[in-house]
């Protein structure tokens, strides 16, 4: 009998309420979606612009950025023939699908298909006005020389670009005797 008793108080004692079951279940803070090891592939009119590897992406739901990436991604960026122009590497970035703006931190180099190179710690790409650009420090190593500067604006495939605020340049240029 009180085996019975004990039973009966120990299941009257674990009744949960609903709502505080639904709270710890679904945090709004935890990923809808969590993918390792990702290639995504952006086209337009059949043909590849915007080719992304990724080691972990996180994608949430109602909050902003809701695509997070981390561990190293690189974007590669193609003309309308389908040619590589650039590519972008980073250890993490975010994406605002509502603004379409990736925001890249931590080691961030973009290097074109003409040997130029910026290094940055944050660089954005705004989708919508096909836009690269940073207000923060920046290097940019040619085959000429390395400028050094603060605030960089360019296309995605680092063809054009300016610099806000040139710090220095070094010239590679070679000098005879």
């Amino acid at each position: 009998m009180r085996l019975f008793l004990l039973f009966i108080f120990l299941m009257a004692s674990c009744i949960n309420d609903p709502m505080l079951v639904q709270d710890f279940v679904i945090d709004k803070k935890q990923p809808i979606e969590k993918i390792k090891g990702a290639l995504l592939l952006h086209t337009e009119r059949g043909k590849v612009k915007v080719r992304l590897i990724a080691n972990n992406i996180e994608r949430f739901k109602d909050i902003q950025p809701s695509l997070i990436f981390s561990n190293h991604l690189e974007v590669h960026f193609y003309n309308d023939s389908s040619q590589l122009q650039s590519t972008l590497k980073a250890d993490d970035a975010s994406i605002d699908e509502e603004t379409k703006i990736m925001l890249a931190k931590n080691n961030v180099i973009l290097t074109s298909v003409d040997d130029k190179k910026l290094e940055t710690d944050e660089l954005l790409w705004d989708e919508n006005r096909n836009k690269i650009y940073t207000d923060k420090k920046v290097k940019i190593t040619t085959g000429k020389e390395v400028i050094f500067g603060e605030g960089f604006t360019s296309t995605p495939d680092f063809k054009q670009y300016s610099i806000t605020k040139i710090h220095g340049t070094f010239d590679f240029a070679t000098q005879t005797d």
